[in-house]
């Protein structure tokens, strides 16, 4: 992550999830054997490239919850953690609500759904570097991982408020 920036919100799409079967709701889909190997690539990646996370704000449905679980080895078990519903059920301004209630986090991993997930990466991100703007310039897939730079602290966002650095796809 950059120096530059005081404070970073990455925005991961859950890994790849199975249809829902007979009976079950959306909310309780998990992970299929892709998500799960992204997920598992997606945690080396951030052990390898040392991406400290010091907040996490996760949705509640079982895709993003076991993608979440996947990371814990990643980002350690201390970590404080949220859970919201919002996240699940409500748009882009849910996602930025939840951002700013973690106002003392320096490195904020938000997992989510699309196509929140995308529109909040979008909105969040005024400008960008051509790389990680081309990354997503066609949709934001499942696993993507979003490194937005701000230089105001989290409770202070809004649209367009940081700089997306980054878009990591495992």
């Amino acid at each position: 992550m950059s120096g530059a920036y005081g404070h970073h919100v990455l925005i991961l799409r859950h890994a790849h999830s199975s249809w829902a079967r007979p009976g079950q709701r959306d909310h309780q889909r998990p992970l299929d054997a892709r998500g799960e190997e992204d997920a598992a690539r997606l945690a080396k990646i951030l052990v390898k490239e040392k991406l400290a996370i010091d907040a996490v704000v996760c949705s509640t449905a079982t895709r993003a919850v076991d993608t979440l679980a996947a990371l814990a080895p990643a980002i350690g078990d201390d970590v404080p953690t949220e859970y919201s519903d919002d996240l699940y059920a409500l748009g882009t301004d849910a996602y930025f609500a939840a951002v700013k209630a973690e106002a003392k986090a320096r490195a904020l991993l938000v997992v989510g759904h699309n196509p929140m997930i995308e529109d909040f990466a979008r909105s969040l991100a005024g400008k960008g570097e051509t790389a990680a703007l081309d990354a997503i310039a066609e949709g934001f897939p499942t696993s993507a991982l979003a490194i937005v730079g701000l230089k105001t602290p989290l409770d202070e966002i809004g649209p367009g408020a940081g700089r997306l650095l980054r878009v990591i796809r495992p």
